[in-house]
């Protein structure tokens, strides 16, 4: 076996050139099909988590009409049914928020309670988060993110400076105690001004009245969000008949946008893998020509006793040597272009191990169907036909 390695090896150097450019044309092959499905993974996993950061990963029952109201009672009626973990109660309105230099901008105000943070996913990057001694007291304390604390501030660490929020003719100062990053990355590069700059204050801090816009919650894995959604609705219509409540089950929707760029990332990974199929093509063009070309080398060693099998074994080898080489320059080639990508980006993207074995055995596959013809036409040669030409 290593013999015939060995000289497989030797007779694709002795051809070096023609070698080489089957080599690239796989390696560009490959190249592709881990690169864009790398990209599009990475995308897939980005919006994920950040869909997740925006408490798209549970349900919301918000109050659809000027009827509708939601008060804490309803809250912990809800919090009893079977696969609800934790129901935090929200009131989102945007309003100006001005700082003491009078720096001013638009924000979404978001007022919470201190379960916001299991349904919500806050990335808390100075300070703390809201907790129930400021519930409690009525504290007129905020949370900024990011975006908000660079406009009004110039830079990320905000906390303890005071900012002014004006909501209809008042205006009240609240003081910064954290700073967070959320509903940020790569869907506010792309969607710009449709994510406008949040701040979040306890509810108790904006009105001390019961009511809310919506309650976020936050369902159990052992049981489906659209069972939980079912079970909210009934819940709501023995509770509060003739209200206009509506249960929005984001958990799902989430999931469904997940499998539509999951189905994305699969196109566009066959789209890229036909350069892997023209790449066969290329290696059976070359060993058709190889084939014609070494025809008294066939013609001798069928003469010494070669068998049609060792004649079709040399040249499947040559070509599975062929696919393979070029299949680990791909892998290299695209490793390089993910981290050029990575650093010039700022997003790490990373090759996946599983679709490393897939491509590599489909390559591999390739060189081994679009090697079989050739191979299978040197085996038949005649000896004697073979050796005069």
């Amino acid at each position: 076996m290593n013999s015939k390695i060995r000289f497989a090896f030797k007779c694709l150097y002795e051809n070096k050139v023609r070698f080489f450019l089957t080599i690239i044309s796989i390696t560009v092959g490959v190249t592709s099909v881990l690169t864009v499905n790398a990209i599009s993974s990475f995308g897939v996993t980005q919006v994920s988590s950040e869909l997740d950061s925006l408490g798209m990963n549970g349900l919301v029952v918000a109050a659809e009409s000027g009827n509708a109201v939601l008060t804490t009672a309803d809250a912990e009626l809800l919090s009893d049914v079977n696969g609800v973990d934790e129901v935090a109660a929200v009131t989102i309105n945007t309003a100006k928020v001005r700082s003491k230099d009078n720096k001013e901008t638009k924000g979404m105000v978001w007022g919470i309670d201190e379960k916001a943070g299991n349904v919500v996913s806050f990335e808390l990057l100075y300070g703390r988060l809201i907790d129930k001694s400021d519930m409690k007291s009525c504290r007129r304390v905020c949370i900024l993110d990011e975006t908000l604390s660079l406009n009004l501030f110039g830079q990320e660490n905000a906390v303890g400076k005071t900012i002014e929020l004006m909501q209809g003719s008042g205006t009240e100062n609240f003081e910064v105690i954290g700073i967070v990053k959320t509903g940020k990355g790569i869907m506010q590069s792309l969607m710009g001004n449709f994510f406008p700059a949040f701040l979040y204050t306890p509810y108790t801090s904006l009105d001390n009245s019961p009511d809310f816009n919506q309650f976020f919650i936050k369902t159990s894995p052992a049981y489906t969000s659209a069972e939980i959604a079912e079970s909210l609705k009934l819940k709501l219509e023995n509770t509060k008949a003739g209200e206009e409540i509506a249960v929005t089950d984001l958990a799902g929707q989430k999931t469904a946008l997940e499998n539509m760029l999951s189905t994305v990332t699969m196109v566009l990974t066959v789209i890229g893998a036909v350069s892997l199929l023209v790449s066969g093509i290329s290696i059976m063009n070359i060993m058709l020509i190889s084939v014609n070309e070494r025809t008294n080398e066939i013609g001798i060693k069928k003469s010494i006793g070669a068998s049609r099998k060792d004649i079709m074994f040399d040249f499947l080898t040559e070509s599975v040597i062929i696919s393979l080489v070029g299949s680990l320059t791909g892998i290299l080639a695209s490793q390089l272009l993910c981290m050029l990508i990575s650093y010039i980006s700022g997003y790490a993207l990373m090759l996946r191990f599983i679709v490393i074995v897939y491509t590599v055995t489909i390559s591999a596959g390739l060189g081994i169907a679009f090697g079989i013809i050739p191979a299978y036409k040197a085996s038949f040669y005649n000896p004697v036909e073979a050796l005069r030409r």
